[in-house]
């Protein structure tokens, strides 16, 4: 009964949130912003001195139990019935604990909601919709948090853990003919070639990935294999999100429960439309664990240009990577969509580059065929300067 009420209460919150998608609202932001700041100074220790200085991931956990407004809560203990729990992957190196109360959670509820309307999921009736969510196995990542928490009847949804045998993955597909397919790009494109392949058998009218970098060259695979252009979901833990619109051109960031900062590695703001090396991020509806002016380590560029689709949130036009997966090669810096030259060959399964010496690298391709020779020609023709 409390998850329908939240679903409830967060369907309300997205309906508001689309129909603001078109207006303008850096008052409302502002004024989101200013009650978050008084609130964190009143009831957080760590805040109540703050002199608007970033926070990384580090000092966060470092200074957990100061930074919460409830002094029940602990980092290291377990926590009570009123509160929901997310962890980062930890794929940084360090993992992130978010806590979030009813009304925050409604909050990261109704960004899903929103995201779901926007890419066409929506409620279907008599026949309800299928949606086949193939996505983390960790009960406290956002993936399943978000795909149990309104998973209330509304639609059918058969929820599957990408570290499943493909095999069962791809039965279990089978057999319930998702009319959506929600996922990784990573999985989507192994289940791309499992169709190809014959051994899978469905025909989704909506795909969405999220969690990993989508790039050009695997929704290309994907829209080939389905004829179904997927949608990219950015949603992060910390509580920024965002999702491209039909025109494809860029992802939506939800600004109205956000305030976003591009800036360089330094902490200085970068223009729009010039690529920066990490984004700072205040979540202005989280007041049990507030963070000001986090930092989210995601190298972006946001367009400098409105969308055709006249929405007035502002787009990431690139998203280059985590920072801490550049790759320094002497006096040359390596985003990973430099690699898309590898990624975009159809014979390639999955690469890995290891970082060998101050400026060498080896890259490890599972591959269906002899690729070796085609990929060192593109790699040295595509990549001058570093390869």
């Amino acid at each position: 009964m409390t998850r329908l009420l939240d679903f409830a209460v967060a369907l309300r919150q997205s309906r508001a949130l689309l129909a603001r998608e078109r207006e303008p609202f850096s008052a409302f932001q502002q004024q989101r912003f200013d009650t978050l700041v008084e609130h964190a100074r009143r009831r957080s220790p760590f805040y109540r001195d703050w002199d608007g200085a970033p926070l990384d991931k580090a000092t966060m956990m470092e200074h957990f139990d100061a930074i919460v407004t409830d002094p029940r809560l602990r980092r290291d203990e377990r926590y009570l019935g009123d509160y929901r729990v997310m962890t980062t992957s930890g794929s940084s190196g360090l993992k992130g604990l978010f806590v979030y109360d009813r009304a925050g959670w409604t909050g990261i509820m109704a960004q899903f909601l929103r995201y779901s309307a926007t890419v066409g999921i929506e409620p279907r009736f008599p026949r309800r919709l299928r949606i086949g969510a193939v996505v983390s196995p960790t009960g406290t990542h956002m993936s399943r948090r978000c795909a149990s928490a309104v998973d209330v009847g509304v639609h059918r949804v058969l929820g599957l853990a990408v570290t499943q045998p493909l095999r069962e993955i791809v039965s279990r597909l089978n057999a319930f003919q998702p009319q959506s397919l929600n996922t990784f790009p990573t999985m989507a494109l192994e289940l791309a070639e499992e169709q190809r392949a014959g051994r899978l058998r469905i025909a989704p009218e909506l795909i969405s990935t999220s969690s990993e970098l989508l790039t050009p060259e695997m929704a290309d695979r994907i829209e080939e294999t389905w004829c179904v252009r997927p949608y990219s979901l950015y949603a992060t833990t910390e509580g920024l999100w965002g999702v491209d619109c039909e025109h494809h051109a860029g992802i939506h960031l939800f600004e109205d429960m956000v305030r976003v900062e591009n800036v360089d590695e330094h902490g200085r703001a970068v223009p729009d439309g010039a690529p920066g090396a990490k984004l700072l991020v205040p979540n202005l509806f989280n007041f049990v664990q507030p963070l000001l002016r986090l930092e989210i380590a995601d190298a972006v560029t946001i367009a400098a240009e409105p969308c055709a689709c006249g929405r007035t949130l502002r787009r990431l036009e690139s998203v280059a990577g985590r920072a801490h997966d550049v790759l320094e090669l002497g006096d040359v810096r390596v985003q990973p969509l430099h690699f898309g030259v590898i990624a975009r060959d159809r014979d390639v399964v999955e690469f890995q580059v290891v970082q060998t010496g101050p400026s060498s690298v080896r890259v490890l391709v599972v591959a269906r065929g002899d690729v070796q020779a085609r990929l060192r020609e593109r790699c040295s023709n595509g990549c001058a300067g570093w390869a």
